[in-house]
């Protein structure tokens, strides 16, 4: 059976990669060394931020990389699992290993794969570095209580990425 592999990219900088989604990377790399010593041959799909990370000091192509919307919309947790999903459903895959920033990011992930069908296999992210830096263009990336205030906004349905717009390259 095929495992799928989807990493999450956390903040946003105009020079990525940042240092979470740096961490990301390399994160996404144990999940490939751990399927493959369980010998099997993951599929992986990240967000066009870890894939930047991961393809050069790795020496790795993913899969599938999410990219950046060509027309600016903010591209969101929903829309890389969207992609994601449509890879797996097509190579087969059942079982899941999600990377992301464990605080608030992670679980809700869980919930939306878990929701469409697929098993989640536990894999420990461990502390992935929050990006507080001027450069980050995600303020609520920057620090937990950021987070958690963006995320009871968002709940609320006051808040949701860049207002609908995101620049980057």
């Amino acid at each position: 059976m095929r495992v799928g592999i989807v990493g999450f990219a956390f903040g946003l900088r105009e020079d990525e990669p940042n240092p979470s989604n740096i961490a990301l990377a390399v994160k996404v790399e144990e999940a490939v060394v751990y399927v493959n010593f369980q010998d099997s041959m993951p599929i992986v799909v990240t967000q066009w931020e870890i894939t930047k990370a991961i393809e050069a000091p790795f020496d790795y192509v993913v899969d599938h990389s999410v990219e950046l919307r060509q027309d600016g919309t903010y591209l969101d947790s929903s829309g890389v699992w969207k992609e994601a999903k449509a890879e797996f459903v097509r190579e087969g895959v059942l079982q899941v290993i999600i990377i992301a920033q464990p605080f608030l990011h992670l679980p809700s992930l869980k919930k939306m794969v878990k929701d469409d069908g697929f098993e989640v296999i536990e894999f420990k992210v461990g502390p992935i570095p929050f990006d507080n830096s001027d450069l980050n263009t995600q303020p609520w990336t920057r620090s937990k209580i950021a987070l958690a205030a963006y995320a009871a906004k968002s709940i609320l349905g006051m808040k949701h990425g860049h207002d609908g717009m995101q620049a980057a390259q």
